[in-house]
């Protein structure tokens, strides 16, 4: 334990504070809430597990968990399952689509959902980047509700627009 502690002490010890001018001023970090959804045809409980978020590929705009094929992303590209949950997002600022989001997966998941449609557009209002599709790419991999996500891919004709999410099925 002395070794890290020399090895830490070594490695930090030229560091200084910034001077008060330099520092950049956060928020404060939130602590996440424990999710807990039932299932509504069943009443069964699924609980969320940091290991089950998706994983991004080489396609920022792609995400994929383990054991999902690349046969099962045609499927789903071919509208198996069907599609029938559809959020658009267009107009509406970023806090306000990361809310409209949550509000729509717990809809989705405590209804058995496995398939649904969001629309972000593709960024031509935004200013430099698309800020509504970097904000959703990142929160179906890192937010609340990323451990019932198995795949995110861009709708095939959307231009970029939409994105198909394909949802786990609910433990029972």
């Amino acid at each position: 334990m002395a070794d890290e502690d020399d090895l830490f002490a070594e490695a930090m010890g030229k560091v200084r504070p910034l001077a008060p001018s330099n520092k950049v001023e956060s928020e404060p970090l939130k602590r996440r809430k424990r999710v807990v959804l039932v299932k509504a045809a069943t009443g069964s409980i699924m609980s969320p597990r940091a290991n089950y978020s998706p994983e991004r590929t080489d396609d920022p705009w792609r995400l994929v968990a383990d054991g999902v094929s690349r046969e099962r992303l045609r499927r789903l590209a071919g509208g198996d399952p069907s599609v029938a949950l559809t959020l658009d997002l267009h107009g509406l600022t970023r806090d306000e689509a990361l809310r409209q989001l949550t509000l729509t997966f717990e809809t989705a998941l405590q209804s058995g959902q496995r398939a649904m449609r969001i629309i972000h557009g593709r960024g031509l209002h935004s200013q430099g980047k698309a800020i509504l599709k970097e904000a959703l790419y990142h929160w179906l991999h890192d937010g609340p509700f990323a451990y019932a996500v198995l795949a995110a891919i861009p709708e095939p004709g959307s231009g970029g627009g939409a994105c198909l999410v394909l949802l786990r099925r609910q433990s029972v």
